[in-house]
């Protein structure tokens, strides 16, 4: 089946009628009918893209919301569940428990260009909706969550999942007391780390920021 598209020297403005004439291969006529050019423009670009799909990249584990722009920079989010880990403070080793925490990592073409970490109460789901809490403890500026690595740098990436293992360095890099802590209670960095020696985080300490996921990180217009 053929369409033949009759476009003059008249038309004014797209809203201008155009013949159009549909036929079989051997030429008999079907039909013969106007419309309007820019209805013709819109079919002609639905039928271009009608079964295109369009793929993410591989994530990483726990990988909650993905977001990509046309200059190419990512935003990839990634959920650590409650847990204890291993970490270092006044040169020496700890398990200490933390929060459950959402990281948000900044990408552009494969450079990590910032970390921002922030805690979520374990019973909640996660949503535009959640309320977010400032991570408790040192190596992250509580107002803004960017995390402060020191001397350490995150190596380039060749691909997005590859960020499932880069909070490893967070972790590893030695922690101090620059940004203190943030807890209801106001207790000091060393008091919570004494209280969580070895056991899990207790959430009602979590200070909220009074934000939900999606006014903290600025989403829902993106």
């Amino acid at each position: 089946m053929e369409f033949q598209i009759t476009l003059t020297d008249k038309l004014r403005n797209f809203t201008d009628y155009v013949d159009i004439k549909q036929t079989q291969a051997n030429g008999v006529v079907l039909g013969e009918y106007k419309m309007a050019l820019n209805d013709v423009i819109n079919a002609l670009s639905n039928a271009s893209i009608e079964g295109r799909s369009h793929e993410t990249p591989f994530l990483p584990k726990n990988c909650i919301k993905f977001i990509t722009s046309d200059s190419g920079d990512d935003e990839v989010f990634i959920e650590l569940p409650k847990r204890q880990w291993s970490i270092s403070y006044m040169d020496k080793q700890m398990v200490i428990g933390f929060p459950r925490l959402i990281l948000n990592y900044r990408v552009h073409q494969g450079e990590i260009r910032g970390l921002k970490i922030v805690a979520i109460k374990e019973s909640d789901s996660i949503n535009e909706e959640t309320d977010i809490y400032y991570f408790p403890y040192s190596n992250v500026h509580h107002d803004s969550g960017d995390v402060c690595m020191g001397t350490n740098t995150f190596p380039k990436i060749d691909r997005l999942n590859q960020l499932e293992k880069m909070h490893f360095l967070f972790f590893s890099a030695p922690f101090g007391s620059d940004y203190g802590a943030m807890t209801l209670k106001g207790k000091t960095l060393e008091e919570l780390f004494k209280e969580f020696h070895e056991k899990p985080f207790h959430d009602e300490l979590l200070f909220p920021t009074k934000k939900s996921f999606n006014e903290y990180f600025f989403l829902g217009n993106k």
